[in-house]
């Protein structure tokens, strides 16, 4: 596997999932089933990221969205209903621009 794909699947794609999942719980209360159906995981997957079952790199990662509020459009889109293709537009815009930011940090 590419190591730009690996770093995206196996670290980019969590931290921007696990970020958005705490947003949507932690500032409108979404349910865990209601943040699998929007990000397009199962349930059990929103569990670990909001019991922060994750790996340290992914914590760092995802802390850097948070910290920079790059998961807000993706909330946004969430909330207003977007259809799933520009939601998914929004995550391959956040996850091209965070592959060059991130080296340095984990």
């Amino acid at each position: 596997m590419d190591p730009e794909c690996r770093a995206i699947s196996k670290l980019i794609l969590p931290a921007i999932r696990a970020s958005v999942a705490e947003a949507m719980n932690r500032e409108f209360n979404y349910k865990q089933n209601e943040i699998a159906g929007a990000l397009g995981v199962v349930q059990v997957s929103v569990s670990k990221y909001l019991n922060r079952k994750y790996s340290a790199r992914i914590g760092k990662v995802m802390e850097y969205i948070d910290q920079r509020g790059l998961n807000k459009e993706i909330v946004k889109g969430i909330r207003d209903g977007v259809r799933p293709e520009e939601l998914s537009r929004e995550v391959d815009r956040l996850c091209a621009s965070l592959i060059g930011e991130i080296q340095g940090l984990v």
